[in-house]
């Protein structure tokens, strides 16, 4: 009863992931087999990992349905875009260092 097993690198490729994110998954779950430095993942572990990662978001609702200005019309958008960037640089008002004191000694 051999049981077919799979590398983390071979199921990170045929997902599309990094393999040193698939390793790291795996062992936080505990889904893997490690034998000194090898790793390799056995079916089941593949099933854990599939189901701990997150599915695509639902295509229920279409993109058109989807309101992603917040509900403003266009006339909002268009002087929230063009009003001026809180981040402008101000003139900044400076203390006066007008006020020069003498280091030297006062001869008696």
């Amino acid at each position: 009863m051999m049981m077919k097993a799979i590398s983390p690198e071979a199921f990170a490729k045929e997902m599309g992931w990094a393999p040193k994110r698939v390793r790291r998954l795996a062992k936080k779950l505990g889904a893997c087999r490690i034998l000194g430095n090898r790793m390799a993942l056995m079916p089941e572990d593949v099933q854990t990992i599939l189901e701990a990662t997150k599915p695509c978001p639902s295509n229920s609702l279409s993109v058109t349905e989807i309101d992603t200005t917040g509900g403003l019309d266009y006339e909002d958008r268009l002087a929230q875009r063009t009003a001026r960037s809180r981040r402008a640089l101000r003139p900044r008002s400076k203390t006066d260092s007008t006020n020069v004191i003498s280091m030297d000694r006062k001869k008696s």
